[in-house]
């Protein structure tokens, strides 16, 4: 019955929204439609009348038009917002997760790069003194790192018998190592941002067990210890413990939690709204 037809493609021609959902809603419609008609032509009308007595007992085709395209203007819209908010956390959460990664996996060449760098700067020759030269090396060594570190100190265990007796007891090497840290005021030169300190007497060690790190070579100890704020990295590079991995992936977790709610809102939103307009039509 091509009125009908002509009919449904009117009604649908001004309707914005997902192709295959209007597709399949004008299939719906026409069924919805034509089962109507066949009853009518059934009961003694002509295909002509009987079309047209469907389509008047279907309702008013302006009216039905004004609101399948407001309908389809809010939902494309609504879902479109709910999408891009899924995809923006998406994203968000993949590049603070990629980040946080990073972060872990440069922890531990960070270590040694730090200590292998101030070692070579203090052991490069016999002199048993830093000169203001290799001050400066390791003030620039320090500044580029000085987002991780609190303070970056040097002792000679020539100046102080208590450092070599520190050194047998804690059984240090130039392996990079977690250790309880030495007191600063033996230090023969201590750095922090900005400036090389000098009343190294009223600077207290960190009591965080991991947050210092120390390594020797010949007669020279560095060491550094980290900032609070790096915490939750070096917990994920000592502890298998799921903890300290959340502790770092908890915003980009938070954000594919928040994906996934989205995404599900977002299809539940396709679903109803598919539903919902085949109840209109039936």
């Amino acid at each position: 019955m091509k009125q009908i037809e002509e009919y449904v493609n009117t009604v649908y021609r001004n309707v914005d929204g997902d192709k295959n959902e209007i597709d399949e809603l004008k299939e719906e419609m026409q069924s919805h439609l034509l089962e109507a008609a066949y009853e009518l032509k059934e009961k003694g009308m002509s295909e002509e009348e009987a079309s047209r007595m469907a389509i008047e007992n279907f309702g008013d085709k302006k009216h039905m038009i004004k609101g399948l395209s407001e309908f389809f203007s809010i939902q494309k819209t609504f879902a479109r917002y709910i999408l891009l908010f899924s995809l923006v956390s998406l994203v968000l959460g993949a590049i603070i997760f990629v980040n946080a990664y990073l972060e872990i996996y440069n922890f531990k060449e960070e270590r040694s790069i730090i200590m292998n760098d101030v070692l070579t700067i203090v052991g490069d020759d016999d002199d048993d003194v830093i000169s203001d030269s290799k001050k400066e090396d390791i003030q620039a060594l320090f500044d580029e790192h000085k987002d991780h570190l609190n303070y970056l100190a040097i002792f000679n265990t020539e100046e102080n018998a208590q450092l070599k007796d520190w050194l047998k007891a804690f059984n240090l090497t130039q392996k990079p190592s977690n250790t309880y840290p030495i007191e600063y005021q033996y230090a023969t030169f201590m750095v922090e941002d900005p400036y090389e300190i000098f009343n190294k007497e009223g600077i207290v060690s960190d009591d965080y067990d991991l947050g210092t790190v120390a390594s020797t070579k010949d007669n020279w100890i560095v060491q550094y210890e980290y900032k609070d704020s790096y915490q939750n990295v070096i917990e994920a590079n000592n502890s298998w413990a799921l903890g300290a991995y959340m502790d770092i992936f908890q915003l980009p977790i938070l954000f594919f939690v928040v994906f996934g709610v989205l995404i599900i809102v977002w299809g539940f939103l396709k679903k109803y709204h598919k539903t919902y307009l085949k109840g209109l039509l039936n």
